[in-house]
This record gives structure tokens, C-alpha cells and sequence, in this order.
């Protein structure tokens, strides 16, 4: 079996194998001769050129994210805007309010006459209460002038004039502010008669002498910026007011009867 398979068996040599270098596009390909029963072997395939990744279909780097603000932060700030619009709103309700209650008082003026007047029982308190306080300085000041007449020309007295002139004038200046206080010691309120010296009355009624020059002034500045705005705009935010008001008012109405219900 061996002698026949030895026989059979063609032996063919084995040649070298030849690297055979071709510049072609800046590439070199690589041949391989070997020696076969019909001549050169077949060529192998000239590698394949890499394929460059196109930038351009690359996906794109991606984006620092923004910086989280803290949940704390931002409830806060949020706190803080929510708090100057409410006090802005609140603001300006306020001098809507203003507006509402000049125009009202102007338009009351306007229709009744008598109503910018002092009551006559004010008018009538204020009279009664002049006769002590204007009345006892007005009289005592020409008392003491005839007094001092009469001891100088009948008792043979001497007194310094200017003694007589400071004594007179100060009777008469008291008299002077008899009059304002009787005025500002009389009780405003028709139908409370007050006090007889009038001290309380007196406080009370400077502090409403001071909020009336203050709303006088804030008068005078409201009426400058209304002079600039249309009539029919003021009605409307007037009216849009209202509204707010009213549903205030509900609101609080609904939560007061809850709380009466739950407490029974």
C-alpha cells in the first residue's frame, strides 16, 4: 500500500515566495508567485481601503445641560415675586379706593350743597362754648385797662405802661385762642354733645384736622394723575374693583359660616 501510494503521490517543489512591490496611488500591493502545474497562482485581492467616518453623520457632541437650580432656591424667589405682585395689587386697590371715595364725595357735594357745611348743632355747640373761653379774656382785657385807669387817676398809683400794654394784650391773645379752642374743644358729632372743658374732644379733633390736611394732599396728587387718564378707563377699573371686593366679601362669608357650622 505504501509503494503505491508513494507512486502515485507526484511530487511537486516548492518555489519561494516573491514580494513584488507596485506604487499605485500612494498604496503598495503585494504579489505572490508560486509555481503550479499551469504557471502563476492566482493574485490575491488588493486590501480594501479603510472608509473614513464622515463627520458629518456622526452624532452630534452633546450639550452641557443647564445648571439645576435648588428646589429651595426657587421657591423662594417664587415666594418673593408672589409677594411684591400681591403688595403691588394691594397697592393699587387702595388708591382705586381713594379715587372711588373722592369722586363719591364730589359727587355728593355737587347734588346737596349743604352737606360740605358744619351741622347746625355743631355750629350751635361751638357758639356756646365761645362765651367762657372768648368772652372772660376779651372783657377782662378792657377790665384791666379801665383798672388801671382808675387807680392811676384816683388812688394817685403809678404803673409802668408797659406793665398796662403787656397785661391788656395778653387778655386779648387769650381771648384770640379761646376762640380757636372753643371751636377745636366742641364735640364734630351732631348728636354727642361732649365734655365741658372739651380735653378729649380737643385731641380728637386734631387728629382729624391732621388726617384731613394728609387726605387733602393725597387728593391733590390723585387728582393730578386722573387729570391724564380717560373717564371711561377710572369707571372701569372702579367696577373691576368692585367685583374683587364682592368676591372678597363671599369668600369670607362662605369661611365664617363653615367655621359656624363645624363648631355646631
Amino acid at each position: 500500500v505504501l509503494l503505491v501510494a508513494s507512486t502515485c503521490y507526484s511530487w511537486t517543489p516548492i518555489l519561494p515566495r516573491i514580494r513584488v512591490t507596485v506604487p499605485h496611488h500612494g498604496s503598495s500591493v503585494s504579489l505572490s508567485m508560486a509555481q503550479s502545474g499551469k504557471g502563476f497562482g492566482s493574485t490575491p485581492e488588493p486590501p480594501k481601503k479603510k472608509v473614513q467616518e464622515d463627520v458629518a453623520s456622526s452624532p452630534e457632541a452633546p450639550k452641557p445641560a443647564p445648571p439645576v437650580i435648588p428646589s429651595a432656591s426657587m421657591n423662594q424667589g417664587q415666594k418673593a415675586l408672589e409677594n411684591m405682585r400681591r403688595e403691588q395689587a394691594e397697592k393699587r386697590d387702595a388708591e382705586l379706593r381713594k379715587v372711588k371715595e373722592m369722586i363719591e364725595t364730589d359727587d355728593l357735594v355737587r347734588e346737596d350743597a349743604a352737606a360740605a357745611a358744619i351741622p347746625e348743632k355743631v355750629a350751635m355747640r361751638m357758639g356756646k362754648r365761645m362765651l367762657p373761653f372768648v368772652g372772660i379774656p376779651l372783657f377782662g382785657g378792657m377790665g384791666s385797662f379801665v383798672a388801671f385807669w382808675y387807680f392811676a387817676t384816683y388812688r394817685d398809683l403809678e404803673f409802668q405802661p408797659a406793665l398796662v400794654a403787656a397785661t391788656t394784650i395778653a387778655l386779648l391773645v387769650f381771648g384770640l385762642l379761646g376762640i380757636t379752642y372753643s371751636m377745636m374743644s366742641a364735640s364734630w358729632d351732631p348728636e354727642r354733645e361732649g365734655s365741658a372743658l372739651g380735653f378729649d374732644e380737643f385731641g380728637r379733633n386734631v387728629n382729624n384736622l391732621k388726617e384731613g390736611l394728609s387726605r387733602s394732599k393725597e387728593n391733590a396728587v390723585i387728582r393730578e394723575r386722573m387729570a391724564g387718564m380717560p373717564e371711561a378707563e377710572i369707571q372701569a377699573a372702579i367696577r373691576e374693583l368692585d367685583k374683587r371686593d364682592e368676591l372678597k366679601k363671599k369668600k369670607e362669608q362662605t369661611l365664617q359660616s363653615k367655621i359656624g357650622s363645624e363648631m355646631e
